[in-house]
């Protein structure tokens, strides 16, 4: 095996501050629309959860005062729900960079994933019922990283998650 000289390998150490700040950039928001979708969601499992506490109210005697507990108990929880939803879409969001794209999520736990463009290897933009009717999209970006590392950012004006799926896929080709 050859020995490696000194001017074979470098791997200098990088100055931290004069390495870009992914803070410094401007998030696109997510659209409203999204807050809509969430609310409906949360709505709906409100309206299942409840329906099982009417249900088992009337059917069985022996628990009553255990569902009222429930069901009382079931309201904060339902309006931190709301409120998260509220939080997420006014925290959420994404920017595109030349070399990457950066998407924020969450409030209590924020995370913020960077992907270059190098590491994209799919990009692709789909509805679900919900979503057709209120006229929005989600992104996912499938990267080279196994699935842990895949990007879906919900909650995008349909033209837009087409634009952004054309722009990707662009730098993606242009990378090769």
């Amino acid at each position: 095996m050859a020995s490696l000289n000194q001017a074979e390998f470098e791997n200098k150490q990088l100055d931290i501050n004069s390495l870009p700040r992914f803070t410094e950039v401007e998030f696109y928001p997510l659209d409203t629309k999204y807050l809509i979708k969430l609310n409906i969601l949360s709505g709906i499992g409100a309206l299942i959860v409840v329906g099982a506490l009417i249900v088992g109210y009337f059917l069985m005697e022996e628990y009553k005062i255990l569902i009222l507990w429930s069901a009382i108990l079931f309201l904060p929880l339902f309006l931190w729900l709301i409120y998260r939803n509220f939080e997420l879409q006014k925290r959420n969001g994404y920017a595109i960079r030349e070399r990457d794209i950066i998407f924020k999520r969450g409030f209590l736990h924020e995370k913020i994933t960077i992907v270059p463009f190098n590491r994209v290897q799919h990009v692709s933009a789909r509805k679900d019922l919900l979503d057709k009717f209120l006229g929005i999209s989600s992104l996912t970006i499938f990267s080279a990283g196994g699935s842990a590392s895949d990007v879906t950012i919900s909650g995008l004006l349909a033209r837009n998650a087409e634009v952004l799926k054309e722009a990707i896929s662009k730098r993606v080709s242009s990378n090769e």
